[in-house]
């Protein structure tokens, strides 16, 4: 491979052999010799690349999320459409070697990862730091053609390994790739583009992979990708997808009040606990996972009839103030107001408290301030909007939130308003603008995408907490 890129550069090969080197300065050779020949972003060394990785999450049809996407930015992968296989495997690398290095098994428990990838990278050694049991590779036609003999005996071994298999399937794929539909069709998963598929072509393409399904193969999984509405959802829910993906949970503009306000099963649980003398940390650390009772029980603390000198910030904090039978009598009076939560709430819920993490964990690096406890309340409250159905200056004032947190919810400037505008932009599989935010707070690709990853898994270990 360095032979190519040394013709492509047009340099001479050099008369004698050095010694080959590591396969971390392979590829970030490769990747520096890329970069400077048709570069792709702004990054200009490795260590920067981070930030290309993005992560979505995926609902199932139980209403819990599923799993999560891993894949280059949306901007990334549009302009390597068309452009030689090697950049595509150099990106690919990237992106596994990411992923490796942070570990995405100890995350995901038995959540799934679908790994966003180019049928040129089913070679690659990384594949092989992946945790089998739990990864789809999600393979995305480039400009080779697709040739099924021979991508065969790679796709068998994988699955020998543990690794299932899925196509991404767009009307601009199927177009230029006519082996892709059958190929699909023996996979295990297929994820369809919508944005560029009505109805009818969605249904008629469905019908089609299930008629080329192999006798008594297992059913096709089928994911919907770029749902941007309910109603799309509702449309592919109805038509036996299994997964969906996209913005019309968080969408503001499609805004429909949620069906519940509390989680009367964690509430239940809770008086039970409080019973049976449970620790109060260990109630607060459960209490934490529904930003609604959060939110409840720190506007009730810090109301004026209180009278309280200095806000409450932390549920830890709330119930040691409150006491065993006060916060019991508390939670009692939730009974009277709460349903079952729907899968808007549950996933609203595991966002924001993503959110609340990842800026708990950006609490003192680079230019942000050392206040995690203020951090954790920002990433809560900014999306307990969507939850409520209030305005965020209505519930920061009813809150009583810290003078930066409302602030920064109100959109006043400051480093707490940047320090959320990059939660925001690494939450969004769309954007292309985590570099400003970033440099704003100091912070480089890898610690964003670290403190990301470490945030998820902190949201999960805590939502396990109020589901046992």
């Amino acid at each position: 491979m360095l032979d190519i890129l040394r013709r492509l550069l047009g340099r001479p090969r050099p008369a004698p052999a050095p010694p080959s080197p590591s396969p971390e300065l392979r590829s970030r050779q490769q990747f520096e010799a890329l970069d400077r020949l048709a570069p792709l972003a702004t990054a200009n060394s490795l260590a920067a690349t981070p930030s290309f990785v993005r992560r979505e999450p995926v609902l199932g049809r139980d209403e819990r999320i599923a799993g999560y996407t891993f894949n280059l930015q949306d901007n990334l992968q549009s302009r390597l459409q068309g452009k030689q296989d090697l950049r595509h495997k150099v990106y690919d690398d990237v992106l596994l070697r990411s992923l490796a290095s942070l570990g995405i098994h100890s995350l995901l428990g038995h959540r799934l990862a679908f790994v966003g990838l180019s049928p040129v990278s089913l070679d690659n050694p990384l594949l092989t730091q992946l945790p089998a049991h739990n990864t789809v590779l999600m393979l995305k036609p480039g400009r080779q053609p697709l040739v099924p003999e021979l991508l065969a005996p790679r796709l068998d071994a994988l699955r020998r390994a543990g690794f299932a298999m899925g196509w991404v399937l767009s009307a601009r794929a199927l177009a230029e790739h006519p082996a892709l539909e059958p190929l699909a069709a023996q996979g295990e998963y297929v994820q369809f583009q919508t944005a560029g598929l009505d109805g009818l072509q969605l249904d008629a393409l469905r019908q089609s992979l299930q008629r080329q399904r192999p006798p008594r193969a297992p059913a096709l999984r089928l994911m919907a990708q770029e749902l941007r509405a309910q109603e799309e959802f509702h449309l592919c829910f109805q038509m036996g997808f299994d997964y969906f993906l996209g913005d019309f949970v968080t969408r503001r503009d499609d805004w429909h009040p949620p069906r519940s306000e509390t989680n009367q099963a964690l509430t239940l649980k809770l008086l039970n606990l409080l019973r049976g003398d449970e620790d109060l940390r260990s109630i607060a650390r459960q209490i934490t996972t529904d930003p609604v009772m959060t939110f409840k029980l720190l506007r009730y603390l810090n109301s004026p009839a209180m009278g309280l000198r200095e806000p409450v910030l932390t549920i830890d904090s709330a119930l040691q103030l409150l006491g065993r039978e006060r916060c019991y009598r508390w939670l009692s009076l939730l009974l009277f107001d709460i349903r079952q939560a729907g899968f808007r709430e549950r996933l609203l819920s595991e966002q924001a408290l993503t959110r609340a993490f990842f800026l708990e964990g950006v609490a003192g690096q680079g230019r942000v301030p050392d206040c995690p406890d203020e951090l954790f309340l920002l990433g809560l409250f900014s999306m307990l909007d969507l939850l409520t159905g209030q305005s965020l200056p209505a519930l920061a004032q009813a809150a009583r939130l810290p003078p930066a947190v409302q602030q920064a919810l109100l959109g006043q400037p400051g480093i707490y308003r940047e320090a959320l505008a990059l939660a925001r932009a690494h939450e969004n599989p769309d954007t292309e603008a985590l570099d400003a935010p970033a440099a704003a707070c100091g912070l480089d690709a890898a610690q964003v995408l670290r403190l990301g990853i470490e945030a998820l898994d902190k949201a999960y270990a805590t939502l396990a907490l109020g589901q046992a």
